[in-house]
This record gives C-alpha cells, structure tokens and sequence, in this order.
C-alpha cells in the first residue's frame, strides 16, 4: 500500500517552458499544473460545496506528484502539501479535496499540483500528467446535485506580463445571475491585477484591482452589472515572473446553479484602458519574497524512477 503524506511545505515554483509552442495534443497535459477554484464551505441558498480533484498517470512507469493547497486571503509561503505516486495508467481521485479526508480546511483555495521537483524530466513529456476537478453541491430539496467542472491550467495557460486574461459571456444583471471573479497566482511575491470590464460593444464600464498575496487565491462579487460582456485581467504590478491565472464563475440566483470561466492568456489584442503607463510602473527591482523558494529543476532523466 502506498504512503500518503500530507504536512506543510515551500511551494515549487515551475519553470514556464517557453522554446517551443506546444502543440494541440502536447497542451492537453502538463507537469505543473493550477486549479484556480476549489472549495469546501457553505454557499447561498443552503448550498455547501464541494470540490474533487482526479489526477491521471497517462505513463507506464510510477510518476510521484506533490499538492499543494492555497488557501484564499492568505500568503502562502509555507502551505499543506500532500506527496503521493501515481501508478501506471491510473487515475488518482481526492474526493472532498479540502475536507476531512484530504486537507482538513474549511473554506476557499486554490490547488497547485506537479511531478515531484526530485524528476529531471528529459523530455518534459516525461513528466506529463492529467489534472482536472468538479465543484458541486447537493441539489435543494432533492437526492442529486450540481457543480461545475474546473478544469486544470498548465502554467503555460497563466496570464503574465506580456499577455492578457479574457473572458467572455459574463452574466451579472443582479437579478437573475451574478457573476464571481477570482485570481490564483503561481508568484512568490504580491502582484497587483487590474480587471477591465466591458460591456458587449467592447465599452470599458468599470474597473476593479485585486491585491494578490504570495502565492495566494482571492474571489469575490464582480461590483459591476452587466450583460454578455467580457472582463480583461492583467497585471499591473509585482516581480517579473509573476504568473496568475483569472477567472470567473457565473451562478443562475434562481436555481443556484453556476458555470466556470477561465481567462484565456493572449498577446493578442488588449484591454482599451491598457497603456504603457502599465508597464512603466512595473517595477524593476522587485522586493525579493520573504522565503527563497527554489525553481523546479527539469534536466536530465534520472536513472530510476522514484517509487
């Protein structure tokens, strides 16, 4: 039987692979991944949610991964990590990640996962993995439930300097729908995000910050109310190698019932209230965290495999 350990623990900080633009099918898996959302707390409307997480082992040799939980409102320097191996071909599931079984915490997170630091993968497909996760709650005044599906994000997919975050269809008329939007940040300092919401004709109506701690998670209420327009997020300060990864949730005020909107990383375009201003208070000497945390080293393929 093998060992689950779950104690506290630095955090890796992943190096973004940024050679070769992967491929269609290469994208679909990854060696670090972010979850943005999860939780284990009581919502409106006496609902309680939930979150699962399932990790896949697409290899025939063992592939030890770390997981991390970032909890929300918090710096995050030092966090619980669960260690375990993930056999051949099999499919892991932490059901209730954030509850008894698994992390024992109450509330909202994020959750960081990736192939132990230990492997110098060579090729990094080595290290490839699968990450996805579903968020419910059981269903008022019945035996089943609903939820949302939250896919995994490859750091590749995180929105940094030289991109933006979009997400479109935002619903959030303060009758029948209201949209959350939330950040998680892969960063060992605070970072600074600027979140631009439009209206469907591309029309800046608002604009909101949010102050992310290292490491951290934050949600909360979009302030502004709209209909079928899009939000931009995009950083506005914090070190140079600040990786975040946007999002929004939209949930039906009638029946509870809510959908997932990651933010989509691009060059591509912009924000129209984005300047140069932006970047020219981008700091060039960012504050070093208050712990050094060590980059995933991904090199060489060791001779055996960690079991």
């Amino acid at each position: 039987m093998r060992e689950k350990r779950i104690e506290l623990s630095t955090i890796g900080l992943a190096v973004l692979i940024t050679a070769l633009a992967p491929t269609a099918i290469e994208a679909q898996l990854a060696a670090d991944w972010m979850v943005p959302a999860a939780a284990h707390n009581r919502g409106s409307q006496d609902s309680f949610w939930k979150t699962d997480l399932s990790l896949h082992n697409p290899h025939e040799f063992d592939l030890p991964v770390v997981v991390q939980m970032l909890p929300s409102d918090t710096v995050n320097l030092e966090v619980p990590t669960l260690t375990f191996t993930i056999y051949p071909w099999e499919t892991i599931n932490l059901w209730d990640v954030l509850g008894p079984d698994a992390f024992d915490a109450e509330g909202t997170a994020a959750i960081i996962a990736y192939a132990d630091p230990a492997l110098q993968c060579d090729p990094i497909e080595d290290c490839h993995f699968l990450v996805t996760s579903r968020t419910y709650t059981p269903e008022q005044g019945g035996e089943g439930e609903y939820g949302l599906t939250v896919p995994g994000a490859a750091i590749s997919r995180a929105t940094d300097w030289s991109t933006y975050g979009y997400a479109a269809g935002v619903l959030n008329d303060g009758g029948f729908f209201r949209c959350n939007a939330g950040v998680a940040s892969w960063t060992p300092d605070w970072t600074r995000v600027r979140l631009d919401i439009q209206n469907a004709d591309g029309q800046i109506v608002a604009s909101e910050v949010f102050d992310v701690p290292p490491y951290g998670h934050i949600q909360r209420r979009l302030l502004t109310s709209g209909y079928g327009g899009s939000l931009v997020f995009y950083l506005e300060s914090g070190p140079d190698n600040a990786s975040i990864f946007p999002y929004a949730t939209v949930i039906n005020q009638q029946t509870g019932d809510a959908s997932y909107l990651f933010a989509s990383s691009s060059v591509v375009g912009g924000s129209v209230a984005k300047t140069s201003k932006a970047f020219a208070d981008r700091p060039r000497n960012p504050v070093a965290a208050t712990r050094v945390i060590a980059p995933v080293r991904r090199g060489q393929r060791p001779d055996n495999r960690l079991k």
